[in-house]
């Protein structure tokens, strides 16, 4: 069994500087394969990611500090720290997080961890598609699967 420590002051494993989110993984760290968890934490400012639907994965939202911003198709709400959210797979689960506060915002994602996975990004007409983790390194020799964007085939 491996251990790792949610709240340990670590080398964050993904820094997004546009976007002002830094991202520690845990899941594949402790070995895991069919769940995937993260801890993100919003800058003050942040933009958040894209807003997005996967449609293959669901995912949980856990606030663990600050107030960040819920962004979904349906609008916007802010939410404080106990906060749970539930992402479905599809359309239905379109959603991002921002931070349009002066103070920092930490969110624990725990998701199911599907490959192939099929990701829509509706405000700027991309769809990404991979066909193994995008953060492991194939074996040296064997087929290197798929990692990519797309333009959407369709209006927006």
């Amino acid at each position: 069994m491996t251990r790792l420590n949610l709240f340990a002051d670590e080398p964050w494993d993904m820094t997004a500087e546009k976007m002002q989110i830094r991202t520690r993984f845990f899941g594949l760290p402790l070995g895991a394969k069919d769940l995937g968890a993260s801890l993100h934490e919003l800058m003050p400012g942040s933009t958040g990611f894209n807003l997005h639907a996967h449609y293959g994965m669901e995912e949980l939202f856990f606030v663990l500090s600050g107030t960040p911003t819920l962004r979904t198709g349906d609008g916007e709400e802010e939410l404080a720290p106990g906060d749970v959210v539930f992402c479905p797979r599809g359309i239905e689960g379109l959603h991002t997080f921002t931070n349009p506060t002066d103070t920092p915002a930490r969110v624990l994602a725990v998701s199911t961890n599907p490959i192939p996975e099929v990701v829509f990004y509706p405000e700027i007409g991309k769809i990404g598609v991979v066909t193994r983790n995008p953060f492991e390194k194939p074996p040296e020799g064997e087929h290197q699967g798929i990692v990519a964007m797309f333009d959407v085939p369709f209006e927006k």
